[in-house]
């Protein structure tokens, strides 16, 4: 097969004349199968789908919302056919996996980003953050009228957490955090004193609500950098993209490392631990257990989430990145890191800065949360094919 041919863009001619009758069709479509699909799986991330619907239905709607932007996709997107080779490939590889693993979330996450192309990432971040936003609200006050259980926790210590109709405090804790994230992009981080200070009240609202230590430090954090937002800016371009790579490839070396080889006899990896709430023993739990395989396995976990009944022989694996490797396998984990290091290097190349910041502490969050692959906690991966005219200073094409 030569070069032409491989190079050929696929079109069929009812998309040329829906495009040209209707041009608003492939966004209206991509929106709405990524409003279903972030709404659903919002709902099975709380105690809705334990008391009001059954849990079926939400993953029926995913579907859904999957089936209505593959159409986009098919219909409206110029790949090439040497494009969908590679895409259909790396998909099949990512379902393999999954499959394997019995968690579809990154093959699911993978088609979004793919039927993303050329939507407005502005119009993503608003449509997340207002569904998340309304989808809690509606939560919370379910949870207050009695309608879902609100479940509470008690630390070891004696601290109170509260989950307020989530399935578990630090899901809450992790989606405001995710909010945040989503909020700054879509002022482009040109925040006023307002709002810095209503972020900093969420900040402590969701710490004495759900009292995750994880989320006050990266949420706090978070501020600063916005605060400082051009000396942030200045502090990347000194980095270079090649900095920043080493740096964020360095982190997840070092991650995988410590959770290999922990021990609680080290007195530094002990201090980690402790700062991480167990995440590192638990990772090294799942190293002795399970070996990495090539696509992936099954690991039988038990967690808090969703119910206020003591846990016998608890085990969760929650960093992101052990997630993936243990339960993905070494081809999709390889694949994984290699993506956010070009998505980091796209972002600098195009001088979309804020999409970068945030990319950084999606990044940092994974190491101590598992919901990097979970649309709706995450939607920076969106931008991968997405128009980033709105946050690029000098606009960049992404192909493949």
């Amino acid at each position: 097969m030569n070069k032409e041919i491989l190079d050929i863009k696929l079109r069929f001619p009812i998309s040329e004349t829906l495009k040209k009758k209707f041009p608003f069709i492939p966004e209206y479509l991509y929106l709405t199968g990524l409003f279903l699909y972030i709404a659903s799986q919002l709902v099975q991330g709380t105690m809705i789908a334990y008391r009001l619907i059954p849990g079926s239905l939400a993953y029926h709607i995913q579907l859904l919302a999957i089936f209505i932007v593959i159409v986009k996709a098919v219909l409206f997107d110029d790949y090439s056919l040497k494009d969908w080779s590679i895409l259909i490939l790396l998909g099949i590889v990512l379902w393999s996996s999954g499959n394997n693993a019995v968690v579809l979330d990154i093959f699911y996450y993978y088609i979004f980003i793919v039927s993303a192309k050329g939507i407005d990432f502005k119009k993503i971040a608003t449509l997340f953050f207002i569904t998340i936003t309304l989808g809690l609200i509606i939560t919370f006050a379910l949870a207050k009228t009695g309608l879902i259980s609100g479940l509470t926790y008690t630390r070891p210590n004696g601290a109170m957490r509260y989950a307020l109709g989530t399935i578990y405090p630090s899901d809450l804790a992790a989606r405001c955090f995710c909010l945040m994230l989503a909020y700054a992009l879509i002022k482009n981080f040109k925040l006023c004193v307002p709002e810095y200070i209503g972020m900093i009240s969420v900040t402590i609202w969701v710490y004495v609500v759900t009292n995750t230590k994880v989320d006050l430090i990266l949420m706090s954090l978070f501020i600063i950098v916005a605060i400082f937002y051009k000396k942030a800016v200045l502090a990347l371009k000194l980095l270079t993209p090649r900095g920043i790579a080493i740096i964020l490839g360095g982190t997840v070396a070092i991650i995988i490392l410590m959770s290999y080889l922990y021990t609680p006899g080290n007195k530094v990896m002990l201090t980690i631990n402790n700062a991480l709430s167990g995440r590192l023993h638990l990772s090294h739990i799942a190293f002795d257990r399970y070996n990495v395989t090539p696509l992936g396995q099954y690991i039988e976990q038990h967690g808090f989430g969703g119910g206020t009944k003591a846990v016998l022989n608890y085990f969760y694996i929650d960093i992101s990145y052990i997630r993936v490797l243990m339960m993905f396998g070494a081809i999709v984990f390889i694949t994984m890191v290699l993506f956010l290091l070009y998505l980091s290097y796209s972002f600098m190349n195009s001088q979309a800065y804020s999409l970068e910041i945030v990319l950084i502490f999606v990044a940092l969050s994974a190491l101590v949360d598992q919901h990097m692959w979970e649309l709706s906690f995450n939607i920076i991966f969106l931008a991968t094919f997405a128009n980033l005219q709105t946050f690029s200073i000098r606009r960049t094409d992404y192909t493949l």
